[in-house]
Formats: structure tokens, C-alpha cells, sequence
């Protein structure tokens, strides 16, 4: 069974065909694409912003924190063809019981109600063996 390896957000930059999340795991950099859109949702998610309504995540977090339940983690558990998949782990713990449950959910949903809540991001490792390392591509971008 793969273990799961924690991974860490490192910058959201736009691209030609939307927005690049860089993520960070072990010693490898890999990019997950999403549309412009989600990407500045995301953005907003990820520099902590204060936004006059709540975005679609930020609702999401303000329901599960109203219900008393926490987002454990998020969890990246596939990705076919630059496809990602995803699940985010969320515990309820009050008057009407406990549970936990895994929601299936696109990376740019899941990853920033993860990135509002502080909830930690991992990728299962036989994943994150399979993609490719743009460490030197997120080196130029960044002019280092």
C-alpha cells in the first residue's frame, strides 16, 4: 500500500492556459494546472486575502466549521494524463456523534478549502513517483 507523503503549496502563478499551482513533496516540485478562475480563487486562498463575499471554498469551510466538523487533510490520491484527483478528510465531532468522511473533489476545490482551514496536503507516494520533477522550471520562473 503507497504511504502518503506531505506536500506543501509554494506559489500559484499564471499561465497561458490558466493557473499553475506548484506543490512541494520531498525533494520534487510538480504542477497542477487549473483554470483562471479557480486559480485566483485559489490565490486568494493561499496569500489568506479577506474577500468582501465568500468564495465557493470559503463557504465550503464556513459550513463545515458551523457543523462542527474539521478538515483533517487533503489528500492527492491520483492523476491521470495531468488529471488530479482528490479527496478531502473531514471529521465531525458533537452532540449527534463522530464520523469521518473522505469527499472526492477537484484539486482546486479541495486544496483551497485546505489552504483556509490549515489542514495539511499530502500525495500518495506511488503518485508523486510518477510525475515528473519541475524543480529547475519553478527555479527559472521564479528568476533564481
Amino acid at each position: 500500500m503507497a504511504s502518503l507523503v506531505p506536500t506543501s503549496v509554494l506559489d500559484i502563478c499564471q499561465s497561458p492556459y490558466g493557473c499553475a499551482i506548484f506543490l512541494k513533496a520531498l525533494d520534487k516540485i510538480f504542477v497542477i494546472y487549473v483554470d483562471r478562475a479557480r486559480g485566483c480563487a485559489m490565490q486568494s486562498a493561499f496569500e489568506q486575502e479577506k474577500t468582501e463575499r465568500p468564495l465557493s471554498y470559503e463557504f465550503v469551510w464556513q459550513t463545515l466549521d458551523a457543523l462542527d466538523c474539521g478538515v483533517d487533510s487533503v489528500v492527492i490520491y491520483r492523476e491521470d494524463n495531468g488529471i488530479f484527483f482528490t479527496f478531502m478528510r473531514v471529521s465531525m465531532n458533537n452532540e449527534l456523534g463522530s464520523k469521518i468522511a473522505e469527499i472526492d473533489g477537484r484539486p482546486s476545490d479541495t486544496l483551497a478549502v485546505a489552504l483556509k482551514a490549515n489542514a495539511p496536503i499530502y500525495i500518495r507516494s506511488d503518485v508523486l513517483e510518477k510525475l515528473p520533477d519541475v524543480s529547475q522550471a519553478y527555479a527559472k520562473i521564479k528568476g533564481e
